[in-house]
């Protein structure tokens, strides 16, 4: 009867609304979920990312006075000209004298170089030279201590990415421990290394390429030197602190939009992750080399691509 059909139609509409109601509230409870995990994690992290910024403040300030320690290195080459000049010059200046003028022959101008009046030409030449002497075994000495300094805060704001993507407490075991090797933590009594199940992001490009991306600096050098083999292929953000990202080859040619995957991976698990375009290398992993000694997650590679691009990853499939 049509009130009969009204009465299935009706209860029809109602499962309907009911399954719709529950798809949505699992959604949402999937959404508050993680994000009540990412909200734990960073709660959790809040010691390690104090260690790392305090780290971090204390190697620029050195790192600037270090750039203003090189910069008074600079006249280092008047003072060499200086003193080959007062060689040149000298047996034309009187005894007593407190400048003398000469002709510089590098820029072929007149200039007036400042004499010690109780030293001879040749006495006031050496003070020159060694003068030069002091500031040139100086700025080999800064120069020095700028590249190290320049490595730390680049191996800082590694560990400082990693805890931009750490999901889990595992994550956090990882970075803790490369802290604590690193010098910046102290391990607590007589404990050892803590053994952790932290493993890369695992991804599959539309093509069906497994990608895998590093979560921190020991996954990033587990992933590039052992899990990779010589053909796949190796991605990172230029210059940019972030992670490793290995696409396993199968002996073929790698499809473009693979590439192109790969890439915004590289992107969003890196510092430049708000920018509008990244810039990112890539190469076969054979060509990726560690120095000796070299901190966690450092690499070195002289051969590369390169591709700018977003850093959106929303299409890409997680496993």
């Amino acid at each position: 009867t049509p009130v009969e059909f009204s009465a299935v139609k009706m209860t029809q509409y109602s499962d309907l609304n009911w399954k719709a109601f529950e798809s949505v509230s699992q959604v949402l409870e999937q959404f508050y979920a993680e994000k009540n995990i990412v909200t734990r994690i960073k709660q959790r992290s809040f010691d390690l990312r104090r260690i790392v910024q305090s780290a971090l403040e204390r190697n620029a300030k050195k790192y600037d006075i270090q750039m203003k320690q090189l910069k008074d290195t600079e006249k280092k080459e008047k003072y060499k000209i200086y003193g080959e000049l007062i060689h040149t010059y000298g047996y034309e200046v009187e005894q007593g004298a407190k400048s003398m003028e000469a002709l510089n022959y590098y820029t072929n101008e007149t200039i007036m170089i400042p004499l010690d009046p109780l030293l001879s030409p040749g006495e006031n030449a050496k003070k020159y030279f060694d003068k030069y002497q002091k500031l040139k075994r100086t700025e080999e000495a800064v120069s020095k201590l700028i590249q190290e300094t320049g490595e730390e805060i680049e191996h800082l704001e590694s560990i400082s990415a990693a805890l931009d993507i750490a999901r889990l407490e595992e994550d956090l075991i990882e970075i803790k421990e490369e802290l604590i090797e690193s010098g910046y933590m102290k391990r607590k009594g007589g404990a050892k290394r803590t053994r952790t199940k932290s493993t890369p992001f695992h991804y599959v490009s539309s093509d069906g390429y497994d990608i895998y991306v590093g979560k921190n600096n020991f996954q990033n050098d587990e992933l590039t030197f052992k899990t990779a083999t010589g053909n796949d292929w190796w991605f990172h953000a230029k210059k940019i602190p972030g992670s490793h990202v290995i696409v396993k080859a199968r002996n073929e040619e790698l499809p473009d939009r693979t590439f192109e995957e790969a890439a915004r991976l590289a992107a969003y698990y890196s510092k430049g992750r708000e920018q509008d375009k990244v810039e990112i290398d890539y190469l076969q992993k054979k060509n990726v080399k560690k120095p000796a000694g070299a901190k966690p997650g450092f690499v070195v590679y002289y051969t590369n691509f390169s591709m700018a691009i977003d850093s959106d990853i929303s299409g890409i499939q997680e496993v």
